[in-house]
């Protein structure tokens, strides 16, 4: 009888034991498999920038053809960071980079609300990628539009400007 309770204990102590190493393992690959840290990256909202320590200014904005709420909405530049080698808790300043700054919304897309930079828009930015401007200079030079989509949404679309 004895023999059956330390055999259930062993085997319970076993269940947790393994459940936390799959946890760290799989924590451990994803952040070590993807190499998160060599990657450019953006905050999500003005206090974050501000944490990192990163932001730089705001921008204004107007938004035409669209009677929905945008929420929290506010454009702002920050400088263009990394993630820290172990956490993404830690910042890392871009260094010999030609666009050290970029634009970045405080916004909180859903799957029934997004916003999109217009393509020919990302080429008034001195370079971009795919769905991100940026910048030599911490200033925008023409105003961007950004258009508003998602499910149920008719068009609509923001300007931003200095």
């Amino acid at each position: 009888m004895r023999k059956t309770y330390k055999l259930i204990a062993i085997a319970i102590m076993v269940i947790v034991a393994g459940y936390f190493a799959l946890g760290y393992l799989s924590s451990y690959v994803g952040w070590y498999g993807y190499k998160k840290w060599q990657y450019r990256v953006a905050t999500t909202s003005i206090e974050d920038s501000k944490k990192r320590g990163v932001f730089v200014k705001e921008l204004k904005f107007t938004v035409d053809s669209f009677s929905g709420s945008i929420g929290d909405f506010r454009p702002y530049i920050e400088k263009g960071f990394k993630y820290g080698h172990h956490s993404s808790e830690k910042t890392e300043s871009l260094t010999g980079s030609n666009y050290p700054y970029q634009l970045s919304f405080n916004f909180n897309s859903s799957s029934k609300m997004g916003l999109l930079i217009r393509e020919s828009e990302l080429k008034k930015f001195d370079s971009f990628s795919m769905t991100k401007g940026y910048l030599k200079i911490p200033s925008l030079s023409d105003s961007i539009i950004v258009d508003i989509i998602g499910e149920n949404i008719h068009s609509g679309i923001i300007k931003i400007y200095q």
